[in-house]
């Protein structure tokens, strides 16, 4: 027992020191005051989660503690998901403001009623969600000789921060990641990306994450029972891979990052899906036939494809004030075609060819 409580407090650490890796250089630069602020702040996340999770798991073995059924146990975790729908329906009718101060009230009332109800769930949904993985990850092998999981899989679902991606102009290569407070807005984040951009030379793009591999994990509650299992699963396997060869070898270069995120992002989907077919009877199609588009229809895979592969040929040719302009007009032109894309720069596909699965 006190071996693995020694790994789990080894793994916390091991969290904060992986983790500051992300955060960048410490060497000074003009756009580090403007950026300061809204840092994501690890340290407070660990000392805020890491203990309440293992109290709430000490509190809930405890003898008059009755579980309720697996059936129930599933049931609340589907409705904690759905209610994210509900509420981020009445926040839509919430920010139209038809209808009398009465009626706004009453909605007002209502999402924060539903959002109570979650909060009071969520101990219990994140109990459910890390037993059916782990659950999961024993039937693929993954446990110990007396059947342990190590790490074990330990989440908390909450607002996920964002990253700062930073690439050299004249290549495509993400050289390093900042975490930054959930829910920036697009002001704040195309500010900061300008301001990096003339300050410092480099090519930088605030993007959203759909969860980190702290210990325990962040991840996002918006999404479906599936996705978050799908995440969860993918940031466990992150948790593994330190371990592993493959882990420790992270940050060795971008090749070793691509292999490592295309690894935790393909086990991470065929983990969640098992546990979500588990949880639900519901066979998931891994594999579903795309057809492909008819002719003349717009093609958003192949126009991405090929606005990268003229970029990189451009910045190989030195052209890099070129490249950047053919981005924005290609971005332009998605646009155009009913996709939105805030930026494309080198940094967007330095971060997106991250995760080398699409």
């Amino acid at each position: 027992m006190f071996k693995i409580i020694k790994r789990l407090f080894l793994l916390s650490v091991v969290t904060l020191v992986l983790l500051g890796a992300v955060q960048g250089s410490d060497s000074p630069s003009p756009s580090d005051v403007a950026v300061a602020p809204h840092k994501y702040n690890l340290l407070r996340w660990e000392l805020d989660h890491f203990l309440d999770k293992w109290v709430y798991k000490l509190q809930d073995i405890l003898p008059w503690n009755s579980e309720p059924p697996r059936e129930a146990r599933i049931a609340q975790a589907q409705e904690f998901f759905d209610l994210r729908g509900q509420i981020r329906e009445l926040e839509r009718e919430l920010a139209v403001g038809t209808g009398s101060a009465e009626a706004l009230s009453d909605i007002a009332e209502r999402i924060e009623g539903l959002q109570r109800q979650r909060r009071d769930m969520q101990p219990d949904v994140e109990e459910t969600m890390e037993s059916e993985i782990s659950a999961i990850l024993v039937q693929e092998g993954f446990s110990s000789r007396i059947g342990v999981i190590f790490p074990p899989v330990d989440t908390v679902y909450a607002d996920t921060p964002g990253a700062l991606i930073i690439s050299p102009r004249d290549r495509i290569e993400q050289t390093s990641s900042t975490l930054l407070k959930p829910g920036l807005s697009a002001l704040v984040r195309g500010g900061l990306e300008d301001l990096i951009f003339h300050e410092d030379g480099v090519s930088a793009l605030v993007v959203s994450t759909g969860g980190v591999a702290t210990y325990p994990s962040v991840v996002s509650a918006s999404g479906t029972l599936r996705d978050a299992l799908r995440v969860t699963a993918h940031e466990w396997l992150h948790h593994w891979f330190f371990f592993q060869p493959l882990g420790q070898h992270f940050w060795d270069n971008a090749d070793m990052t691509t292999i490592n995120e295309t690894a935790a992002s393909i086990g991470g989907k065929i983990i969640g899906d098992r546990a979500f077919t588990a949880m639900t009877g519901e066979v998931v199609d891994r594999e579903p036939v795309e057809e492909p588009p008819a002719e003349g229809e717009f093609d958003f895979n192949a126009e991405m494809r090929e606005t990268r592969l003229t970029a990189e040929e451009l910045l190989a040719e030195g052209k890099i004030e070129e490249a950047e302009s053919y981005m924005e007009e290609r971005r332009q032109f998605l646009d155009d075609n009913g996709y939105f894309v805030r930026k494309i720069n080198q940094a967007f596909f330095a971060f997106h060819g991250s995760y080398a699965t699409g």
